[in-house]
């Protein structure tokens, strides 16, 4: 690898596995909703990193790619932190449609078991690997924006050269007078 070029593994790995886990966790990932905070805030920090270990200015491309690459790895790991969190539990399920029942509101009988029905079909392994990559795409789109966005904030700005003096004003004539008499 060339040595002026940039290393965008390690921060995308590093700042990826922090937002996808970020982003898997039930509570948490809630922050998601503001604008996608944790994949623009992970894409964002690998530029950070990847400005630290870089000696020259980073591009906006510098930022995409390692934006694009934060993205593909916090799929990858939201995808494995939230495996656990999206069983289905048809107790549970009967549970919540007892106390909306309880609550006053009109619940037919046959809504827990439909439910459960469905839901059963989305956790097939067909649909994980489709959600996966829907997910891949849509995180390395929104980290590839976050990259941007990290380099306007956090690279390296080149100094800019000084502006040339303004030209010279000559001085003004001495005042016609009377010849020096000396």
């Amino acid at each position: 690898m060339n040595a002026q070029r940039p290393r965008y593994f390690r921060p995308a790995l590093i700042a990826g596995a922090v937002a996808g886990l970020l982003s898997g966790l039930p509570v948490v990932s809630a922050a998601n909703c503001l604008c996608c905070l944790w994949i623009v805030g992970g894409a964002a920090w690998a530029v950070k990193l990847l400005a630290r270990e870089t000696p020259g200015l980073l591009t906006s491309g510098d930022g995409a790619v390692v934006g694009a690459l934060t993205g593909l790895v916090a799929a990858v790991v939201q995808a494995v932190v939230s495996l656990p969190f999206r069983s289905f539990d048809p107790e549970q399920m009967q549970r919540v449609m007892d106390w909306l029942g309880n609550l006053g509101l009109n619940v037919p009988p046959n809504v827990a078991d439909e439910a459960a029905r469905t839901s059963s079909a989305f956790m097939s392994p067909g649909w994980s690997v489709l959600l996966l990559a829907f997910s891949a795409v849509t995180l390395t789109i929104i980290g590839v924006i976050g990259g941007i966005i990290g380099v306007a904030i956090f690279a390296k700005k080149a100094s800019r050269p000084l502006p040339p003096p303004p030209p010279a004003i000559p001085a003004p004539p001495p005042p016609p007078g009377p010849p020096d008499a000396s």
